[in-house]
Protein backbone atom coordinates (compact mmCIF):
# COMPACT_ATOMS: atom_id res chain seq x y z
CA UNK A 1 0.00 0.00 0.00
CA UNK A 2 2.87 2.40 0.81
CA UNK A 3 4.53 1.60 -2.53
CA UNK A 4 1.40 2.32 -4.50
CA UNK A 5 0.98 5.63 -2.59
CA UNK A 6 4.50 6.73 -3.48
CA UNK A 7 3.89 5.82 -7.10
CA UNK A 8 0.77 7.98 -7.15
CA UNK A 9 2.68 10.94 -5.65
CA UNK A 10 5.40 10.56 -8.29
CA UNK A 11 2.79 10.66 -11.03
CA UNK A 12 1.30 13.82 -9.57
CA UNK A 13 4.68 15.59 -9.52
CA UNK A 14 5.35 14.64 -13.14
CA UNK A 15 1.95 15.91 -14.19
CA UNK A 16 2.54 19.23 -12.41
CA UNK A 17 6.01 19.66 -13.96
CA UNK A 18 4.73 19.21 -17.54
CA UNK A 19 4.25 22.50 -19.47
CA UNK A 20 0.76 23.29 -20.66
CA UNK A 21 -0.85 20.69 -18.38
CA UNK A 22 -4.48 21.55 -17.68
CA UNK A 23 -5.29 22.08 -13.99
CA UNK A 24 -8.75 20.54 -14.44
CA UNK A 25 -7.35 17.00 -14.75
CA UNK A 26 -5.38 17.15 -11.44
CA UNK A 27 -8.41 16.44 -9.18
CA UNK A 28 -9.27 13.45 -11.38
CA UNK A 29 -5.77 11.97 -10.86
CA UNK A 30 -6.01 12.63 -7.16
CA UNK A 31 -9.41 10.96 -6.94
CA UNK A 32 -8.11 7.87 -8.80
CA UNK A 33 -5.21 7.63 -6.38
CA UNK A 34 -7.59 7.98 -3.45
CA UNK A 35 -9.79 5.13 -4.77
CA UNK A 36 -6.77 2.84 -5.20
CA UNK A 37 -5.56 3.66 -1.69
CA UNK A 38 -8.94 2.82 -0.18
CA UNK A 39 -9.01 -0.45 -2.13
CA UNK A 40 -5.62 -1.44 -0.74
CA UNK A 41 -6.72 -0.57 2.83
CA UNK A 42 -9.87 -2.69 2.48
CA UNK A 43 -7.84 -5.61 1.14
CA UNK A 44 -5.49 -5.33 4.10
CA UNK A 45 -8.46 -5.31 6.52
CA UNK A 46 -9.93 -8.46 4.89
CA UNK A 47 -6.69 -10.34 5.62
CA UNK A 48 -6.53 -9.22 9.26
CA UNK A 49 -6.03 -11.79 12.05
CA UNK A 50 -9.06 -10.41 13.85
CA UNK A 51 -11.23 -12.01 11.20
CA UNK A 52 -10.49 -15.42 12.80
CA UNK A 53 -12.55 -14.49 15.85
CA UNK A 54 -16.15 -15.79 15.35
CA UNK A 55 -18.67 -13.03 15.28
CA UNK A 56 -22.06 -13.37 17.03
CA UNK A 57 -24.83 -14.55 14.68
CA UNK A 58 -27.83 -12.21 14.81
CA UNK A 59 -31.09 -13.95 15.57
CA UNK A 60 -33.61 -13.74 12.69
CA UNK A 61 -36.66 -11.75 13.47
CA UNK A 62 -39.88 -13.75 13.11
CA UNK A 63 -42.49 -12.11 10.96
CA UNK A 64 -46.02 -11.80 12.17
CA UNK A 65 -48.47 -14.48 11.03
CA UNK A 66 -50.69 -13.60 8.12
CA UNK A 67 -54.39 -13.28 8.86
CA UNK A 68 -56.85 -12.81 6.06
CA UNK A 69 -59.26 -9.94 6.29
CA UNK A 70 -62.09 -12.12 4.97
CA UNK A 71 -64.34 -14.14 7.25
CA UNK A 72 -63.35 -17.85 7.19
CA UNK A 73 -66.95 -18.89 7.82
CA UNK A 74 -68.23 -17.20 4.65
CA UNK A 75 -69.15 -19.34 1.64
CA UNK A 76 -67.14 -19.00 -1.57
CA UNK A 77 -68.34 -16.46 -4.11
CA UNK A 78 -70.99 -17.90 -6.42
CA UNK A 79 -71.05 -21.04 -4.26
CA UNK A 80 -73.23 -24.00 -5.27
CA UNK A 81 -72.80 -25.93 -2.02
CA UNK A 82 -75.89 -26.80 -0.01
CA UNK A 83 -78.42 -25.84 -2.68
CA UNK A 84 -79.54 -29.27 -3.93
CA UNK A 85 -83.13 -30.12 -3.04
CA UNK A 86 -83.96 -26.57 -1.91
CA UNK A 87 -85.96 -23.72 -3.39
CA UNK A 88 -82.89 -21.47 -3.61
CA UNK A 89 -81.38 -20.22 -6.85
CA UNK A 90 -78.44 -22.02 -8.45
CA UNK A 91 -75.70 -19.92 -6.75
CA UNK A 92 -75.13 -18.36 -3.34
CA UNK A 93 -73.03 -15.48 -1.87
CA UNK A 94 -72.76 -13.55 -5.12
CA UNK A 95 -71.29 -10.47 -3.42
CA UNK A 96 -68.61 -12.53 -1.67
CA UNK A 97 -68.93 -11.07 1.84
CA UNK A 98 -72.15 -12.54 3.24
CA UNK A 99 -72.06 -14.78 6.29
CA UNK A 100 -75.16 -16.71 7.30
CA UNK A 101 -77.47 -14.61 5.13
CA UNK A 102 -80.05 -16.03 2.79
CA UNK A 103 -79.47 -15.32 -0.90
CA UNK A 104 -81.81 -13.17 -2.88
CA UNK A 105 -84.99 -15.05 -3.72
CA UNK A 106 -84.42 -17.87 -1.20
CA UNK A 107 -87.49 -19.99 -0.46
CA UNK A 108 -88.81 -21.70 2.62
CA UNK A 109 -87.31 -25.13 1.81
CA UNK A 110 -84.06 -25.51 3.72
CA UNK A 111 -81.12 -27.75 2.97
CA UNK A 112 -81.43 -31.16 4.68
CA UNK A 113 -78.65 -33.12 2.99
CA UNK A 114 -75.62 -32.03 4.97
CA UNK A 115 -74.45 -35.66 5.39
CA UNK A 116 -75.36 -36.91 1.93
CA UNK A 117 -71.76 -37.24 0.66
CA UNK A 118 -69.41 -37.98 3.57
CA UNK A 119 -71.97 -39.21 6.11
CA UNK A 120 -72.39 -38.23 9.72
CA UNK A 121 -69.60 -37.47 12.17
CA UNK A 122 -67.67 -40.47 13.57
CA UNK A 123 -69.27 -42.87 11.13
CA UNK A 124 -66.02 -44.56 10.05
CA UNK A 125 -65.47 -48.21 10.90
CA UNK A 126 -62.31 -49.79 12.21
CA UNK A 127 -60.03 -51.52 9.65
CA UNK A 128 -60.40 -54.79 11.60
CA UNK A 129 -64.18 -54.68 11.44
CA UNK A 130 -64.56 -56.37 8.05
CA UNK A 131 -67.39 -58.44 6.60
CA UNK A 132 -66.64 -62.07 7.41
CA UNK A 133 -67.89 -65.09 5.54
CA UNK A 134 -71.49 -65.99 6.29
CA UNK A 135 -72.22 -62.77 8.20
CA UNK A 136 -73.69 -60.80 5.31
CA UNK A 137 -77.32 -60.40 4.42
CA UNK A 138 -78.58 -61.63 1.10
CA UNK A 139 -76.54 -62.58 -1.94
CA UNK A 140 -75.44 -66.04 -3.01
CA UNK A 141 -77.48 -68.79 -4.66
CA UNK A 142 -81.20 -69.20 -4.04
CA UNK A 143 -81.87 -72.39 -2.03
CA UNK A 144 -83.95 -74.95 -3.94
CA UNK A 145 -86.44 -77.46 -2.66
CA UNK A 146 -85.65 -81.12 -2.04
CA UNK A 147 -87.69 -82.18 -5.08
CA UNK A 148 -85.56 -80.13 -7.50
CA UNK A 149 -82.60 -82.07 -8.91
CA UNK A 150 -79.32 -80.27 -9.59
CA UNK A 151 -78.61 -79.32 -13.20
CA UNK A 152 -76.12 -81.42 -15.18
CA UNK A 153 -74.76 -81.26 -18.73
CA UNK A 154 -75.74 -84.69 -20.06
CA UNK A 155 -75.35 -84.02 -23.78
CA UNK A 156 -71.83 -82.62 -23.44
CA UNK A 157 -70.28 -85.23 -21.17
CA UNK A 158 -67.84 -87.77 -22.63
CA UNK A 159 -68.03 -91.52 -21.91
CA UNK A 160 -65.99 -92.67 -18.92
CA UNK A 161 -62.48 -93.98 -19.43
CA UNK A 162 -62.50 -97.82 -19.51
CA UNK A 163 -60.79 -99.58 -16.67
CA UNK A 164 -57.70 -101.76 -16.99
CA UNK A 165 -59.63 -105.01 -16.63
CA UNK A 166 -62.10 -104.07 -19.37
CA UNK A 167 -59.24 -103.17 -21.75
CA UNK A 168 -57.56 -106.53 -21.14
CA UNK A 169 -60.77 -108.47 -21.77
CA UNK A 170 -61.46 -106.58 -25.02
CA UNK A 171 -57.90 -107.15 -26.25
CA UNK A 172 -58.10 -110.88 -25.50
CA UNK A 173 -61.36 -111.21 -27.45
CA UNK A 174 -59.91 -109.49 -30.52
CA UNK A 175 -56.72 -111.56 -30.37
CA UNK A 176 -58.62 -114.86 -30.28
CA UNK A 177 -60.80 -113.84 -33.22
CA UNK A 178 -57.71 -113.08 -35.34
CA UNK A 179 -55.99 -116.30 -34.42
CA UNK A 180 -58.95 -118.58 -35.31
CA UNK A 181 -59.43 -116.98 -38.77
CA UNK A 182 -58.15 -119.06 -41.77
CA UNK A 183 -57.07 -116.55 -44.36
CA UNK A 184 -56.61 -119.15 -47.14
CA UNK A 185 -60.14 -120.50 -46.81
CA UNK A 186 -61.54 -117.00 -46.50
CA UNK A 187 -59.83 -115.80 -49.70
CA UNK A 188 -60.97 -118.91 -51.61
CA UNK A 189 -64.58 -118.39 -50.57
CA UNK A 190 -64.45 -114.69 -51.52
CA UNK A 191 -63.10 -115.54 -55.00
CA UNK A 192 -65.74 -118.20 -55.59
CA UNK A 193 -68.60 -115.94 -54.58
CA UNK A 194 -67.32 -112.85 -56.41
CA UNK A 195 -68.88 -111.86 -59.76
CA UNK A 196 -66.69 -111.40 -62.86
CA UNK A 197 -66.05 -107.83 -63.98
CA UNK A 198 -67.85 -106.64 -67.12
CA UNK A 199 -65.73 -105.11 -69.83
CA UNK A 200 -66.76 -101.72 -71.24
CA UNK A 201 -68.64 -101.86 -74.53
CA UNK A 202 -66.69 -100.49 -77.53
CA UNK A 203 -67.72 -97.01 -78.74
CA UNK A 204 -69.04 -96.76 -82.31
CA UNK A 205 -67.83 -93.34 -83.40
CA UNK A 206 -69.75 -93.46 -86.69
CA UNK A 207 -73.09 -93.36 -84.84
CA UNK A 208 -72.31 -90.04 -83.14
CA UNK A 209 -74.65 -87.16 -84.12
CA UNK A 210 -71.78 -84.87 -85.32
CA UNK A 211 -69.96 -87.55 -87.30
CA UNK A 212 -68.80 -86.26 -90.73
CA UNK A 213 -69.74 -82.60 -89.96
CA UNK A 214 -67.52 -79.55 -89.51
CA UNK A 215 -67.16 -78.66 -85.83
CA UNK A 216 -68.86 -75.40 -84.78
CA UNK A 217 -65.63 -73.86 -83.46
CA UNK A 218 -64.04 -74.12 -86.93
CA UNK A 219 -66.95 -72.17 -88.46
CA UNK A 220 -66.46 -69.48 -85.83
CA UNK A 221 -62.73 -69.19 -86.56
CA UNK A 222 -63.36 -69.01 -90.35
CA UNK A 223 -65.85 -66.16 -89.82
CA UNK A 224 -63.38 -64.18 -87.67
CA UNK A 225 -60.64 -64.60 -90.30
CA UNK A 226 -62.95 -63.44 -93.11
CA UNK A 227 -63.97 -60.37 -91.07
CA UNK A 228 -60.31 -59.44 -90.53
CA UNK A 229 -59.59 -59.76 -94.27
CA UNK A 230 -62.59 -57.56 -95.07
CA UNK A 231 -61.40 -54.89 -92.61
CA UNK A 232 -57.88 -54.89 -94.09
CA UNK A 233 -59.32 -54.62 -97.60
CA UNK A 234 -61.47 -51.62 -96.63
CA UNK A 235 -58.43 -49.91 -95.05
CA UNK A 236 -56.40 -50.38 -98.22
CA UNK A 237 -59.19 -48.89 -100.34
CA UNK A 238 -59.39 -45.91 -97.96
CA UNK A 239 -55.65 -45.29 -98.28
CA UNK A 240 -55.81 -45.39 -102.06
CA UNK A 241 -58.83 -43.24 -102.80
CA UNK A 242 -59.69 -41.74 -99.40
CA UNK A 243 -63.04 -41.80 -97.62
CA UNK A 244 -66.16 -40.78 -99.46
CA UNK A 245 -66.90 -37.05 -99.32
CA UNK A 246 -63.30 -36.24 -98.26
CA UNK A 247 -60.20 -35.09 -100.11
CA UNK A 248 -56.53 -35.22 -99.21
CA UNK A 249 -55.01 -31.90 -98.21
CA UNK A 250 -52.13 -30.80 -100.42
CA UNK A 251 -48.68 -30.39 -98.88
CA UNK A 252 -48.40 -26.64 -99.58
CA UNK A 253 -51.88 -25.98 -98.23
CA UNK A 254 -51.11 -28.06 -95.10
CA UNK A 255 -47.86 -26.17 -94.37
CA UNK A 256 -49.60 -22.82 -94.93
CA UNK A 257 -52.30 -23.72 -92.41
CA UNK A 258 -49.65 -24.74 -89.88
CA UNK A 259 -47.83 -21.40 -90.30
CA UNK A 260 -51.08 -19.49 -89.86
CA UNK A 261 -51.94 -21.45 -86.70
CA UNK A 262 -48.47 -20.80 -85.27
CA UNK A 263 -48.83 -17.06 -85.98
CA UNK A 264 -52.23 -17.08 -84.28
CA UNK A 265 -50.78 -18.92 -81.30
CA UNK A 266 -48.04 -16.29 -80.96
CA UNK A 267 -50.64 -13.48 -81.14
CA UNK A 268 -52.86 -15.05 -78.46
CA UNK A 269 -49.89 -15.88 -76.24
CA UNK A 270 -48.56 -12.28 -76.48
CA UNK A 271 -51.97 -10.92 -75.48
CA UNK A 272 -52.11 -13.43 -72.61
CA UNK A 273 -48.63 -12.44 -71.38
CA UNK A 274 -49.44 -8.71 -71.48
CA UNK A 275 -52.70 -9.12 -69.56
CA UNK A 276 -53.04 -8.74 -65.81
CA UNK A 277 -54.31 -12.29 -65.31
CA UNK A 278 -50.96 -14.03 -65.59
CA UNK A 279 -50.21 -14.29 -61.87
CA UNK A 280 -52.49 -15.99 -59.38
CA UNK A 281 -52.23 -13.07 -56.96
CA UNK A 282 -53.96 -10.73 -59.43
CA UNK A 283 -57.03 -12.97 -59.91
CA UNK A 284 -59.23 -10.96 -57.57
CA UNK A 285 -62.34 -10.72 -59.76
CA UNK A 286 -64.49 -13.19 -61.68
CA UNK A 287 -63.83 -11.38 -64.97
CA UNK A 288 -60.08 -11.89 -64.68
CA UNK A 289 -60.53 -15.58 -63.93
CA UNK A 290 -62.78 -16.03 -66.99
CA UNK A 291 -60.32 -14.17 -69.26
CA UNK A 292 -57.47 -16.36 -68.03
CA UNK A 293 -59.48 -19.52 -68.75
CA UNK A 294 -60.42 -18.17 -72.22
CA UNK A 295 -56.77 -17.52 -73.20
CA UNK A 296 -55.66 -20.93 -71.98
CA UNK A 297 -58.48 -22.69 -73.87
CA UNK A 298 -57.60 -20.87 -77.12
CA UNK A 299 -53.92 -21.83 -76.81
CA UNK A 300 -54.79 -25.48 -76.10
CA UNK A 301 -57.15 -25.65 -79.11
CA UNK A 302 -54.53 -24.16 -81.48
CA UNK A 303 -51.96 -26.68 -80.24
CA UNK A 304 -54.36 -29.57 -80.94
CA UNK A 305 -55.03 -28.26 -84.46
CA UNK A 306 -51.30 -27.98 -85.18
CA UNK A 307 -50.82 -31.57 -83.95
CA UNK A 308 -53.54 -32.83 -86.33
CA UNK A 309 -52.07 -30.97 -89.33
CA UNK A 310 -48.58 -32.27 -88.55
CA UNK A 311 -49.49 -35.71 -89.97
CA UNK A 312 -48.34 -36.58 -93.49
CA UNK A 313 -51.81 -37.43 -94.81
CA UNK A 314 -54.70 -35.17 -93.82
CA UNK A 315 -58.25 -35.45 -95.20
CA UNK A 316 -60.74 -32.60 -95.23
CA UNK A 317 -64.39 -32.40 -96.23
CA UNK A 318 -65.13 -31.47 -99.89
CA UNK A 319 -66.83 -28.09 -100.21
CA UNK A 320 -70.12 -28.39 -102.07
Amino acid sequence: AAGSQREQQTRQRRAQSRPGQSRRKQPIVASVAHIQLNHCLHAAMDESIYNLIPQPVPEPTKQTRYHSKHNPEAKPTFSTFGLAGTSRPGVDNVSGNKVGEEPLGAGSHTFKKSHATFGTVNNAKKPTDILAKGTGKGGGAVPLGPDVAPFKYEDKTKPPVPKKVECEEQYETIRQAHETKNFITTNAVNNILSKPKKEAEPVNWTKKPNFGKVPPYLDKIKKEISDEYEYIRSMQQADEGGPSGMRQLEEGERLELIDQLKAKWDDVNATYQRSSVLSLASLDTIGKVKRKEMYEAQLAQIERDIEKLSKKVVYVAIDE
